[in-house]
């Protein structure tokens, strides 16, 4: 051992950068608001769909091009053009190292306060510039449909629209070629219900992981069943529970099982 250091100082010195990184592992990077975060950003790039802004990090301006063909790939796959009325002209992406969990604007109480705002970490810009994460496309996509009644359908939708888009990548809080195995029926109880999102579908990761991937599961078996169009209309549904019946002739519960292919 090289003895820059006397022994006690020394173990000091360790004992320090142990707790920080306990402190760093356990504590959420969320000191910053969102609004602090879009008061502060530095603009990096401007195009037809997107801008681009930093905050806390450096982002390369390449990124736009990025994001603006997620744009049109969101348009291309879901027939869709986004609200700009309500919305605005653009969608301003903030990069910012003091996000934790990516999101747009008032996450999921974004359609009482619409705004054409999404935050990535710098965890998914990285993935989504060597195309292994495709979060943003998720969070694209809410933007698109920001008009929901049931929360696991739009979760479910977005990150169907990701994962056809690119196929294979992680997504939202779900690694790429993971599943989280058999589905609670605490989740599966929510699926296409006007329910809103319990408290551990934020706190809870595990059963996070779950939800998430019980909605896409369901969003998935929905669109193959009856292509796009036909979900859009449950997706636009007041009471998409009973809607499925009429869309799809069956029950929610049984276009659950099915969708899950489990027996409960």
């Amino acid at each position: 051992m090289h003895h820059f250091l006397k022994e006690p100082a020394f173990i000091l010195v360790l004992v320090f950068m142990a707790n920080a990184i306990k402190a760093d592992a356990a504590v959420p990077r969320r000191e910053v608001s969102d609004e602090q975060i879009v008061a502060q950003g530095q603009l990096v790039a401007a195009g037809t769909y997107v801008e681009i802004y930093q905050h806390g990090t450096t982002v390369d301006p390449s990124f736009l091009k990025v994001m603006e063909d997620a744009y049109e790939q969101v348009q291309k796959v879901t027939g869709l053009n986004l609200d700009i009325a309500t919305l605005g002209p653009k969608v301003c992406v903030y990069v910012s190292d003091a996000i934790a969990i990516s999101h747009v604007w008032k996450g999921y109480q974004h359609q009482r306060d619409p705004k054409g705002i999404i935050f990535l970490n710098p965890r998914v810009y990285l993935g989504a510039m060597n195309a292994k994460n495709s979060t943003y496309i998720h969070e694209l996509t809410h933007l698109f449909t920001w008009r929901f009644s049931s929360h696991t359908l739009r979760e479910g939708f977005a990150d169907y629209v990701a994962l056809t888009i690119l196929p294979g990548t992680s997504v939202g809080p779900n690694p790429a070629g993971e599943s989280p195995g058999q589905i609670p029926a605490e989740v599966r109880q929510l699926l296409g219900t006007t329910r809103p999102a319990p408290d551990w579908a934020s706190t809870d990761p595990v059963r996070r992981s779950a939800y998430y991937f019980a909605s896409y599961q369901f969003v998935r078996f929905l669109v193959g069943a009856k292509g796009i169009d036909t979900f859009l209309k449950l997706y636009a549904a007041e009471k998409p529970e009973a809607d499925v019946k009429s869309l799809y002739g069956m029950d929610r519960e049984d276009a659950v099982k099915a969708a899950l292919a489990v027996r409960f």
